[in-house]
């Protein structure tokens, strides 16, 4: 019996006009850009590596913040292999595996994603998250990035991280530890208890946000309608039971039988399609009819996310407003420690602090002001759960994060989130307006030599991108935070003096 522990590098694609999509109408936001493995037998002793750079296609350009990230540079791709080409490699190195690893589920997804952008079939091979396994069988776990427990394990890290090569062989050596046959026996029973009245899911997944239910349901068709138990691609039945909003589907891999599928459309004005995968029992077949019912309640209000259940807000009801926010404090401290805002620039923790200094002048209350330093948390730091941060901080403050997380992602696509409660906006505004100080710094300094060597529309296009939020961050616009932010984008992108001669 052979394990592969892959690990992988990906392009990322924010702006919807640059986001490529295949003729067949899948949408490829993550794009693969280096490929890295270990193959070990039972006992976790490698046998063999797997090492590859991938072009990327249609003369897309690596995006700076990957650039930042993992060090790749665009010689090292274009050194490399085109994706259908490094898949057949890939598949071939695989073919005697019985099982892979990653760590989280994020490699997964985007390497199913990156197969149906290319109409190539995935291997039929269980994928397994070593995180999920990790931290079942050590459940007094700190930390889950990889570094950080790779130091829990005693390992000396002297590898570069963010290179999916090196990647693989950490997470290689952390697994050495494990009972990997006990993981993968006990895999579908090691996540937290399901809510009241409902079953514990299989696995779950999770589209990108789009500006319809259609488009959403397109994603998980292409990207997500995979067996759980292996990458075969499942085949949807007839019929299905609930509502638009929420609803269950049957279906079936070759391999493996039947599945339900619950599928929720979470958002407002953008919609994020949720599925959850479950055993097709006679239990789970009587929850689905009961829940699907006409009876069911109708689904939660947005606002509600952030009200939270009665665990979570005893877990920090102790809590004093300056004791939450100090923990919050050293919680964003310890899980950017080693990040850097640019190569050879500050440590990153300059900029949430910053963010929460900024929230301080417009709120006193100490969720935001925690919610406004770890708002990157999750996105920088993939190592860290949501429900660990909930565990120490409550829903109210994670939702907050949520929120942040949601607005910049339509900020990063060019679009406008609405509906926003003030408590959301201060966070956005915090972290908007920290990051355009960093940049308007920049072109103070540099002139307008800062924008050379960019696209030639990169510098209307960053400021549609700020000036957009003017009117989100309207109902904050009798504060200092808002009038700072209003005039930092006049300052930043006023006009070049030779453009306003021509006018």
């Amino acid at each position: 019996m052979y394990y592969a522990i892959i690990d992988l590098e990906w392009n990322q694609y924010h702006n919807p006009l640059w986001t490529p999509e295949s003729r067949s109408g899948v949408i490829m936001h993550e794009e693969i850009i280096q490929i890295g493995a270990v193959k070990t037998d039972e006992s976790m002793t490698p046998v063999d590596t797997f090492n590859l750079y991938v072009r990327l296609g249609g003369r897309r350009r690596l995006d700076r913040y990957v650039k930042k990230l993992t060090g790749i540079g665009e010689s090292q791709i274009a050194s490399g292999e085109d994706f259908p080409v490094a898949a057949d490699m890939f598949a071939a190195w695989l073919a005697d595996v019985d099982a892979i690893f990653s760590w989280g589920q994020d490699d997964r997804r985007v390497f199913l994603n990156n197969l149906a952008f290319h109409s190539l079939n995935a291997p039929a091979c269980a994928w397994y998250d070593a995180q999920r396994i990790y931290a079942a069988q050590r459940p007094e776990h700190g930390p889950l990035a990889l570094k950080h427990v790779a130091e829990a394990e005693g390992v000396r890290v002297n590898l570069s991280l963010h290179d999916a090569m090196n990647d693989a062989v950490l997470t290689s050596v952390c697994m050495k530890g494990l009972d990997i046959a006990k993981g993968i026996e006990e895999y579908d029973h090691v996540k937290n208890p399901p809510a009241p009245g409902m079953l514990r899911p299989i696995s779950t997944a999770r589209t990108h946000r789009h500006p319809s239910q259609q488009a959403a349901w397109e994603e998980a068709v292409a990207s997500l309608m995979h067996c759980p138990r292996c990458m075969q691609a499942l085949t949807l039945k007839e019929g299905e039971k609930g509502t638009l909003e929420r609803w269950y589907k049957y279906a079936e891999c070759p391999d493996h039988g039947e599945f339900i599928l619950r599928g929720e459309f979470m958002g407002v004005k953008f919609k994020t399609l949720k599925l959850s995968f479950y055993e097709a029992t006679e239990e789970a077949r009587a929850a689905a009819e009961k829940e699907a019912a006409p009876a069911s309640a109708p689904a939660r209000k947005r606002s509600r996310r952030h009200r939270g259940g009665k665990k979570n807000k005893d877990a920090v009801q102790a809590l004093t407003p300056e004791e939450l926010l100090a923990r919050a404090v050293a919680f964003a401290a310890e899980s950017h420690k080693e990040q850097l805002l640019l190569p050879g620039a500050s440590p990153y923790i300059v900029h949430p602090m910053e963010a929460s200094s900024i929230a301080a002048t417009m709120t006193d209350d100490s969720a935001v002001l925690a919610a406004a330093v770890l708002h990157d948390v999750p996105a920088m730091c993939p190592g860290v759960s949501m429900d660990q941060m909930r565990s120490l901080f409550g829903d109210h403050v994670c939702g907050l994060i949520e929120s942040a997380r949601a607005g910049s992602e339509d900020l990063q696509a060019g679009r406008a989130p609405e509906g926003l409660s003030n408590e959301e906006l201060i966070v956005m505004l915090s972290d908007a307006l920290s990051s355009l100080r960093a940049l308007s710094r920049n072109v103070r300094l540099a002139g307008d030599k800062f924008w050379e060597g960019m696209a030639p529309e990169a510098r209307a296009q960053t400021a549609a991108h700020f000036k957009g939020f003017l009117k989100v961050f309207s109902p904050l616009k009798t504060g200092a935070a808002f009038q700072e932010f209003k005039r930092l984008i006049s300052a930043t992108f006023a006009a070049k003096a030779e453009d306003k001669k021509a006018k």
